[in-house]
């Protein structure tokens, strides 16, 4: 699972406070956000193992595995050596950090939000665009939700 600084935590809280405060018209700045908090707060939801055969190899030069098995609980998992145990998500898995990208584009779209927040400027299109695009990649999808 993935551990989360104090200042990662801040970020969560600053997110969700601003999911709630975000007027009607910010609706893709509200989205951006919800993709981007849902991508930090994946969790798991089941397991899998498989017997892994090392120094043994298929006729690809592959090392040979068995087929997955699927479990509820890591508890349910066969833990004994050569055995392979993977978490299985809801969402990708949690980024351990938000990225560069993404924090920018938001520190961006709130210096244009706020030089110019009546009118939708060039400027202020881009910047959603941006927070928009970036939220995506964190999780993994595209702006159309593909």
């Amino acid at each position: 699972m993935t551990t989360f600084t104090d200042d990662d935590k801040g970020l969560i809280k600053e997110i969700r406070e601003r999911i709630g405060s975000l007027d009607v018209r910010d609706n893709i700045e509200r989205r951006a956000y919800e993709i981007a908090l849902a991508s930090l707060e994946a969790g798991v939801v089941a397991w899998r193992y498989r017997y892994v055969k090392k120094d043994v190899t298929d006729s690809q030069g592959k090392t040979w595995v068995g087929d997955w098995k699927y479990v509820p609980t890591k508890e349910d998992c066969n833990d004994r050596p050569n055995y392979e145990i993977q978490e299985l998500y809801n969402l990708p898995p949690a980024i351990a950090a938000p990225t560069r990208g993404l924090v920018n584009a938001v520190r961006f779209y709130d210096q244009v939000k706020h030089t110019n927040p009546p009118v939708e400027t060039g400027a202020w299109k881009d910047a959603i665009d941006w927070v928009l695009k970036e939220a995506c990649q964190a999780v993994n999808i595209d702006a159309k939700g593909e």
